[in-house]
C-alpha cells in the first residue's frame, strides 16, 4: 500500500494557512470594539463549516457570517460586555479595599468568580449565535443555561480561553493563528454537546450538508 504523503502535508499546510488567515480576519474585525461579538461568531462559524468542514472559502464564509450575525450577535455582546465592565469595576475596587485590610474586601474573591462565570458563558454564547437562530433574551438566556449543564465543560473552555490569552501575551505573534485553533478546540468539545439539543430534521440536514461536502 502506497500512502501519498504529500496530499497530507499539503491538506495540512492549507489548514494552517487557513487558521491564520481567518485569525487575521478575526482580530482586523475586532478593531472597531463593538463588532467582537459579530467577529467572534464569524469566526466560530469559519472554523466550523470551512476549516472543519471543508465547505466553502474561507474568506467567502467568514464575512458572509459577519454579515448574516451581525445585528443576533451584536446586541448580546453589548449585553456581556456591560456585565463584564460591572463586575470588572466591582473587582476593582474591592481589591482596593481587600488591600486596606478590611473584610469587606473578600467580596473580590466573588466578583472575581463571577468574571470567571461570565467569561464561561461567553464561550457558549457566540458558538450558539453561529449555530442556532433565537431572540436576543432567549439566546442569552440558553447560552447560560448550556454553561451551567455542561460545567465540567465550560471550565475546560475558560482554561483554553486563559492558556489562549497567556500564550499570546508571553508570544504576541501567535495572535496570527492561536484564535483559530482554539476555535477548532472550541468547535470539536461544543459540536457535541449542541447536538444533544438539535431536532432529528436538523441532525439529517447536518449529515447530509457533511455528505455533500465530502
Amino acid at each position: 500500500m502506497k500512502f501519498n504523503w504529500d496530499n497530507i502535508v499539503f491538506q495540512m499546510l492549507g489548514k494552517l494557512v487557513d487558521c491564520v488567515w481567518v485569525s487575521i480576519l478575526w482580530v482586523i474585525c475586532c478593531i472597531p470594539v463593538f463588532t467582537i461579538g459579530a467577529s467572534t461568531t464569524a469566526l466560530y462559524y469559519t472554523v466550523h463549516k470551512s476549516i472543519r468542514g471543508d465547505r466553502g472559502y474561507t474568506t467567502r464564509t467568514f464575512f458572509g457570517a459577519f454579515r448574516d450575525n451581525f445585528k443576533a450577535a451584536t446586541l448580546p455582546y453589548l449585553i456581556w460586555l456591560a456585565v463584564m465592565i460591572v463586575l470588572g469595576c466591582d473587582a476593582y475596587i474591592t481589591y482596593q479595599v481587600l488591600k486596606t485590610g478590611s473584610m469587606k474586601g473578600a467580596f473580590f474573591y466573588f466578583f472575581l468568580i463571577m468574571i470567571a462565570v461570565a467569561i464561561m458563558w461567553s464561550a457558549f454564547l457566540f458558538p450558539y449565535i453561529a449555530r442556532f437562530e433565537n431572540t436576543v433574551k432567549q439566546t442569552l438566556k440558553n447560552a447560560f443555561l448550556l454553561m451551567v449543564r455542561h460545567l465540567p465543560w465550560a471550565l475546560l473552555l475558560l482554561v483554553i480561553l486563559i492558556a489562549s490569552a497567556l500564550s499570546i501575551y508571553i508570544i504576541p505573534v501567535l495572535l496570527v493563528v492561536i484564535p483559530a485553533v482554539a476555535s477548532i478546540v472550541f468547535d470539536f468539545i461544543l459540536e457535541r454537546l449542541f447536538r444533544r439539543y438539535m431536532s432529528p430534521e436538523d441532525l439529517e440536514r447536518e449529515e447530509e450538508n457533511d455528505m455533500y461536502a465530502s
